[in-house]
Formats: C-alpha cells, sequence, structure tokens
C-alpha cells in the first residue's frame, strides 16, 4: 500500500507520533519522545518506590546523616538509576510512540499512585518488561533489562524472603555454624565458646547483598553490548560468592569474638562490611564483567 505525504494511507498511521512537539516561549520547542517519556515515569516511579526508606531514614537519623548514608539505599541502586535513564534520554532513532504505551503508562501510574510504595516497583517493571519486548533500538531495550534489574533488591528480593524467609536464614547460619564449629537450629547459632547463641535476624542475611551483585552485573553488561557471555556469568557467580563470603565472615566474627559484638555489629563493623561488599561487586563489575561482555560496534 503506498505511503501518502501526509502519513496516512487508507487509515491512520500507527507509526505516527501520538504527541507532537509543543512550543514554549521561554523554552523553545520541546520535543517530547518514546524514551523521554518513559525515563520520566521511571524517575517518578523510583522516587514513590523509595519514598518510604527516605522519609525513614532522615527521621532516624536526620537530613545531613541520612544524604551521608544514601538514604540507606545502595550506591549501586541510585548508579544503576542513573545509567538507564542516561541510556533512555541519548538521542534515538525510534522516536515514535507504539500500541500498548497508552495503557501501560496508565497502569503504572496507578501503581505509583497507590499509597503503598513498594507497588511502584511493580509499575517500574511493567514498563520494563513493556520496552524490551517493544523497542526497536537496542539502546532502549538494553537500558529497560538495567530498569528492571532495579526491582530485584528492591521488591523480588523482599517478596522472595517473605515466602522463604526460614530456608535462606537457615542456610545463612550453617554456613556460620561450619564456619566457627557449632550446630545451628533453624537460624540459631550456638557461640564458639557456649556462652549463648546468635540469632539471625532477616536484615543479616546475605540475600540482599547477592541481589545488588546481579544488579551490578546488568549495569556493566547492558552499557557494553546487553550480550552475557559465560566469562561474564562465572565473575558475576564469583562475585556473588565474594559477597556471601564478607558477610558470613562479619557474623562468624561475632559468634568467635562475642565480647566485640557492639564492634562488629555496630555502625563501624556495618560500614566496613557495606564498603567492603561495594568495592568487591564494583571492582568485579567493572574488570571483569563488564570487560568480558562483547562491545557493540
Amino acid at each position: 500500500m503506498a505511503r501518502s505525504s501526509s502519513g496516512v494511507a487508507g487509515g491512520e498511521d500507527h507509526h505516527a507520533p501520538l504527541l507532537r512537539p509543543a512550543a514554549l516561549p521561554w523554552l523553545g520547542t520541546i520535543a517530547l519522545t518514546r524514551q523521554s517519556f518513559f525515563a520520566g515515569l521511571v524517575a517518578v516511579g523510583f522516587a514513590n518506590g523509595i519514598s518510604e526508606k527516605v522519609y525513614r531514614s532522615v527521621t532516624d537519623s536526620g537530613f545531613a546523616a541520612a544524604i551521608f548514608n544514601t538514604f540507606e539505599i545502595s550506591i549501586i541502586l541510585w548508579g544503576a538509576c542513573f545509567a538507564a535513564l542516561a541510556m533512555l534520554l541519548r538521542p534515538s532513532a525510534e522516536q515514535v510512540f507504539r500500541r500498548g504505551d497508552v495503557l501501560v503508562s496508565f497502569l503504572a501510574g496507578l501503581a505509583f499512585l497507590a499509597p503503598v510504595p513498594a507497588l511502584s516497583w511493580l509499575g517500574i517493571g511493567l514498563i520494563a518488561v513493556h520496552l524490551r519486548r517493544t523497542a526497536n533500538d537496542e539502546t532502549t531495550r538494553r537500558a529497560a533489562a538495567i530498569v528492571f534489574a532495579l526491582t530485584i533488591p528492591l521488591f523480588w528480593t523482599r517478596l522472595a524472603f517473605a515466602a522463604f524467609s526460614g530456608t535462606i536464614l537457615h542456610i545463612d547460619a550453617r554456613l556460620v555454624g561450619w564456619m566457627i564449629g557449632t550446630v545451628p537450629v533453624a537460624n540459631v547459632v550456638p557461640l564458639a565458646d557456649g556462652s549463648g547463641s546468635l540469632f539471625i535476624a532477616p536484615a543479616c542475611s546475605s540475600l540482599a547483598n547477592l541481589s545488588l551483585v546481579f544488579v551490578s552485573a546488568a549495569v556493566f553488561v547492558n552499557l557494553r553490548s546487553g550480550r552475557w557471555t559465560l566469562p561474564a556469568i562465572g565473575w558475576t557467580a564469583a562475585s556473588a560468592a565474594a559477597v556471601v563470603a564478607i558477610n558470613i565472615t562479619r557474623i562468624s566474627l561475632i559468634g568467635l569474638y562475642p565480647w566485640e559484638y557492639e564492634l562488629l555489629h555496630g555502625p563501624i563493623g556495618a560500614s566496613v562490611a557495606g564498603w567492603l561488599t561495594f568495592g568487591v561487586i564494583a571492582f568485579i563489575g567493572y574488570n571483569r564483567i563488564g570487560f568480558d561482555a562483547p562491545v557493540t560496534r
């Protein structure tokens, strides 16, 4: 079928932009593209999703301390969000809206408006899956993969922990018991000197840091090409093992030296373990996982 000069041939052209550029006297002409529209939605959803943690962090420690602690949200997650938005806002050959965009944005908006911040991650996940399936532009597809990775530690990990917390904590307890030479019962590990027991709480589980490994790996792979290689997968597994080892070592030191509980479990111990975890994830991600992912030409 021939295409007329107006872009319509026998009916409406489904590739035509749904939103035209808007002329504003003080800003000039602003073109709202598909990528920039969904970038805005992701930014709104991310802000809404973390709002509860930000509020709690500011309330508990004050604004200055909350900023210093990045609102108790890993730098890896901040970096992943920035990388995804930067990729979505890059100039692209795919400028027009597609079928389903209005429905997906409407459903995501409902999730963002719900009085439960955690539902924002479902909205963001929906956007990511939709962009991954419908985008012709490779950069947009890779950005969508990073956007979905953001939901892993902030939603799916919590959901998995709620469903399998007993099993997850028991695995942590078994590893700690093996390290210090005692036999755990569920998530309770007897101390090495027999003076008491160590209760492994959900906040001490290795699962949260494991999810950060997958976010980091997704960022480094998709910044280069979006194609996973066997070496990249292997280094991701190595990073996960290192992160688990750091967490288990810290808990085991408490089991071996219970009189140093305040030092190991308090702010100093938490900061050291946190920076070690971040360093390992970032180092392996940048030098190995990203290095082994093929570059798109």
